[in-house]
């Protein structure tokens, strides 16, 4: 598909032309010789919502009753900071496709931007572009887009628009890019806690980590080594890989990014819908730091404590929240099929609210003894969500949530200020519970972040967030954890484990240590890898299946680039083991 490389002109904006296809990503971006805005941007820009232009020409442009191909019409507040940045006042979901009485099907999550004049161009206007993506608090998928508009002190052009990335589709399948223009409107002002809100993103910026080309580590790995980095085996699996990293002596080292229409201008901002990584980056951490608080007892308490469990599934009472996060609660899909991963599972996946899913989670066959056979299900990482929610209120109220405890507790201490991820969708309008089976949007940034705590045995600034105990037994070590469950999968050096929603992968480095890595992985090949030394893999990718080779989700290709930044032996025992 040809992408447009002319500039986009003031005057296309304000009338609102026609957009016939991709432009160039560079082109919604500040050029080097911007000049400051004439004015800040504070208030609200209200959408209208319009048809979508797409690549991909779809069967049918309904999915569960709303329309794929409209871009949702949102109202979206806005303030700038240091008058160079756009900053949404929320980076949580906004809800819109999951809501009644709406024609798009799209929810939308908006990134912070930038603002810029170039008034020899622009007839007086100034410039504003921000990302967003496109998501649905049914799915996990992010698709990643980037918006442009003009503005004056109390008035705004269209906003034009592109998606150019996508993370592993589910029920809107295949692959698409889209691109369109929507009319606008601006309500300035109205943004309560305005300088609250500046001082949360300067806090934001303050603790990035610093960031750096992947390409810089060559010297280090070795061409060859770093090109397999990504885990493809052949230019099929290479299309579906979005972008990789390496966090290294505290500095995270990042490849471009693989989108349509070029390199992304907003590469610190990208959210990736990561599917299951949430399990870990989300579910592990708030229970880990519910054992800190409250003892790691919580492992061995029975999830039929917290949740009431109908007469008629009373096998239920003896599954301990540990047998939950190993995905060993026994129970199966069907009688006759019971370790299909996808088989009955749209009734449960479809379910809007908590309770109807929590209903839909307890509805499955027991098939085996609780603790004694790995069975990876969504619906029991979801009913494991719900359980540690009980739990916390248990002793600290009806009130308390793993939202606030995730925010306050954790998020927030290691430097992570926004936490977007999808809630059930409840009728009375209330924002639900927060999906931990899937549905977590995050930077690599904040997945770094998240890794690093756990590398530094779950201690941040002198404080113990997470269960020292439990962070140490899955970090890389020469044994599996003590209390993995086998997948009963091997790889080249040898068999598989679960642990407390982390996968358990083995690597025998070139001078014959062997290692047992922790890795965070979701669906479409997204993958965050733990190994000695504080080193950490990322992958973000969108493929659909692992048909093309069951390798594309293994850790081993990071492993071997991380090995030849540190040895995976000797001091670096110590470090993870101390």
């Amino acid at each position: 598909m040809k992408v447009a490389n002319e500039p986009i002109m003031w005057k296309e904006l304000v009338e609102g032309a026609e957009v016939k296809g991709l432009s160039k990503n560079y082109l919604f971006a500040a050029p080097d010789n911007a000049q400051a805005p004439s004015t800040e941007f504070e208030g609200t820009l209200k959408l209208e919502g319009t048809h979508m232009g797409t690549s991909l020409e779809f069967s049918t442009n309904k999915v569960h009753g709303k329309d794929i191909t409209f871009f949702p019409d949102v109202s979206l507040k806005f303030f700038t900071v240091d008058d160079k940045y756009l900053v949404p006042v929320t980076q949580d979901v906004i809800p819109n496709g999951t809501l009644e009485n709406t024609r798009s099907y799209w929810d939308i999550i908006v990134q912070p931007g930038r603002v810029w004049s170039n008034f020899d161009q622009d007839n007086g206007w100034n410039r504003a572009s921000f990302p967003f993506s496109l998501v649905n608090r049914l799915e996990g998928e992010t698709h990643i887009g980037i918006a442009m508009f003009l503005y004056k002190k109390d008035n705004v052009s269209h906003v034009r628009f592109q998606i150019v990335a996508e993370t592993g589709p589910f029920d809107v399948s295949g692959y698409f890019n889209a691109w369109g223009v929507t009319k606008a409107s601006y309500i300035p002002g109205g943004i309560d806690n305005l300088e609250y809100h500046k001082y949360v993103y300067r806090r934001h910026l303050e603790n990035r980590f610093p960031t750096a080309p992947l390409d810089e580590l060559k010297q280090k790995v070795g061409d060859k080594n770093l090109a397999a980095f990504n885990g493809a085996k052949n230019t099929a699996e290479e299309k579906h890989v979005l972008q990789t990293g390496l966090f290294y002596k505290g500095v995270l080292y990042r490849s471009p990014c693989h989108f349509a229409a070029g390199p992304f201008p907003y590469g610190d901002e990208i959210r990736y819908g990561v599917w299951s990584v949430t399990k870990t980056a989300m579910m592990n951490v708030a229970m880990l730091r519910l054992a800190e608080k409250y003892g790691r007892g919580l492992l061995d308490d029975r999830i039929s404590n917290y949740i009431q469990i109908p007469e008629s599934q009373k096998e239920w009472n003896d599954v301990t929240y540990l047998d939950m996060s190993n995905m060993a609660s026994g129970r199966g899909a069907t009688e006759d099929d019971p370790t299909c991963y996808l088989c009955d599972y749209h009734r449960w996946y479809l379910a809007p609210s908590k309770n109807e899913k929590v209903s839909e989670s307890l509805d499955y066959p027991m098939v085996w003894e609780p603790g004694t056979k790995y069975n990876y299900r969504d619906q029991d990482a979801f009913l494991l969500g719900v359980a540690l929610e009980k739990y916390l209120q248990s002793k600290e109220g009806e009130d308390a949530t793993l939202d606030q405890l995730l925010k306050e507790e954790v998020y927030e201490p290691i430097g992570i200020y926004y936490k977007p991820v999808n809630h059930t969708i409840e009728e009375n309008g209330s924002s639900g519970h927060p999906r931990m089976d899937f549905g977590y949007h995050a930077t690599l940034d904040e997945l770094a972040k998240i890794a690093l705590l756990y590398e530094n045995h779950g201690k941040w600034n002198g404080n113990q967030i997470l269960n020292r105990e439990l962070v140490d037994s899955v970090l890389p070590k020469q044994e599996p954890p003590s209390l993995a469950i086998s997948k009963e999968e091997n790889n080249a050096f040898g068999p598989k484990y679960y642990a407390m929603n982390w996968h358990i992968e083995p690597y025998c480095s070139s001078e014959g240590h062997k290692f047992y890595l922790p890795n965070m992985k979701g669906y479409g090949g997204n993958l965050v890898t733990l190994m000695p030394g504080q080193v950490v893999g990322f992958r973000m990718a969108n493929a659909l299946t692992s048909s093309d080779s069951d390798d594309f989700d293994s850790t081993v290709p990071q492993a071997i680039v991380g090995s030849k930044l540190v040895s995976f032996g000797g001091d670096n025992d110590k470090i993870n083991n101390d």
